[in-house]
């Protein structure tokens, strides 16, 4: 598959299973100078934005109620954001790094990249399709 790219051959995991509408991949993945985490990518309902879990420390000014990870503003432009275009290498790369700033947020207080404001966003447009636009 397209999307996937190079990212089973650097990341080193199985590929991706179709489980009930929702595209999923599961990984240990190594955290630069930190403990490697489990990740749980899922393409739910057939999104194109994934919903991204990981165990270890769930504390993190970056994660959403439910303990998935904010890891871009949903309403910046493309590229200042990963999209489903970029393919499953980029988006390993995003979590990656996402995964350090948090845990040297935890060590030091200090969140290394760009934040957005947080809180409830706003409802997405619906897209001419009658489709919003995290929809495949």
């Amino acid at each position: 598959m397209r999307f996937e790219g190079g990212a089973i051959f650097w990341h080193g995991f199985n590929k991706g299973r179709t489980v009930t509408g929702a595209r999923g991949y599961n990984l240990r993945m190594e955290v630069p100078h930190y403990e490697p985490r489990d990740v749980r990518i899922a393409f739910e309902d057939w999104q194109r934005i994934p919903k991204v879990t990981c165990d270890g420390p769930p504390s993190s000014p970056h994660r959403y109620a439910d303990g998935s990870l904010c890891m871009w503003y949903p309403h910046d432009p493309p590229e200042r954001k990963w999209v489903f275009e970029d393919g499953l290498l980029m988006l390993l790369n995003v979590i990656q790094r996402h995964l350090f700033w948090e845990a040297w947020w935890r060590e030091t207080d200090e969140w290394l990249g760009d934040e957005a404001p947080h809180g409830p966003l706003p409802k997405e447009p619906e897209r001419e399709d009658g489709m919003r636009d995290g929809a495949a």
